[in-house]
């Protein structure tokens, strides 16, 4: 065969390899483009998605040592939102004997200590209303409703439900998690004296439970769910911008109003003016000051 031909015939085999190669490249490119890598169970879902979780809406059910090491995760600081696993959490309950009560920050605190044998005891923090500056009347003297505290020469004494709160009390405890001093605290929204053995054996069930039915695997956020929540975002951001549309609206709708109602005054008022000043003496809406 001659140089020359056999050169094109190179060139000619060459060049369809290349563009096979590109075919298949194209090709492999639009498979990736169809199928995205899929997303690690673990992964931290973005906020707009917390409200489908199964935790983050819910008072969690969990002990003393697992509040301690809930993680805080970049982008969430200081929005009162934790992790277990990739659960969003927010809203806890513990269940525990009552070890401590004290008093500080001059009575504005009452800080209760909570022992559930978990290996960590927890700080649950009432919030005293300082009924001074206020007029208004409140079921208690803190910022619980069925929660009163009183200090007097220096002991202090916490009524729940009117009823004297004692050490060795087991109470139920749900709140948010708070900081003092680098550590965990409970800021308390709600507090239950647990009645009985079966109660308190009742509540420990139900902590068991939640921990192995929801926290013990990562929340899984299916794209149907997302499809949900996306569009469920949308339409409400729809209709508020539809709700701002209709007051606009009305606002125009009143100021519209207010201005015809404004100009028929006048028209009315030079009317009247005309009126009464038609029969009156040249120069009589000229008064003269007594010195002229």
């Amino acid at each position: 065969m001659p140089n020359s031909q056999l050169a094109f015939t190179v060139r000619k085999s060459r060049a369809d390899g290349a563009t096979d190669d590109g075919h298949a490249m194209k090709q492999h490119g639009k498979q990736h483009a169809v199928a995205p890598p899929p997303i690690s169970e673990a992964t931290i879902h973005p906020r707009r998605y917390f409200d489908a979780s199964p935790t983050f809406q819910h008072w969690n059910k969990v002990t003393c040592a697992d509040v301690h090491a809930l993680r805080s995760e970049s982008g969430f600081q200081g929005q009162g939102i934790y992790f277990h696993l990739n659960h969003p959490i927010q809203f806890i309950r513990v269940v525990g004997l009552l070890v401590e009560i004290q008093t500080v920050a001059g009575g504005k605190y009452t800080l209760l200590t909570l022992d559930d044998s978990s290996g960590e005891c927890l700080v649950l923090k009432i919030k005293s209303r300082d009924l001074r500056q206020s007029n208004e009347e409140y079921p208690s003297n803190t910022e619980i409703d069925n929660v009163d505290v009183h200090v007097s020469l220096g002991h202090t004494t916490v009524l729940l439900n009117s009823a004297p709160l004692q050490i060795g009390h087991v109470v139920k405890a749900k709140g948010t998690v708070d900081f003092f001093r680098n550590k965990r605290q409970l800021d308390l929204k709600r507090l239950f004296l647990v009645p009985s053995t079966n109660a308190e054996a009742q509540a420990w069930s139900e902590t068991a439970k939640w921990k192995r039915d929801v926290l013990s695997k990562p929340w899984r956020l299916t794209q149907d769910a997302r499809d949900k929540v996306d569009k469920d975002i949308l339409r409400q951001t729809q209709k508020e911008r539809d709700h701002a549309r209709r007051k606009q609206d009305w606002s125009r709708k009143v100021e519209e109003r207010r201005r015809r109602h404004d100009e028929k005054a006048e028209v009315k008022r030079k009317k009247l003016d005309t009126i009464y000043n038609a029969g009156a003496l040249k120069g009589s809406h000229i008064i003269s000051a007594p010195w002229d």
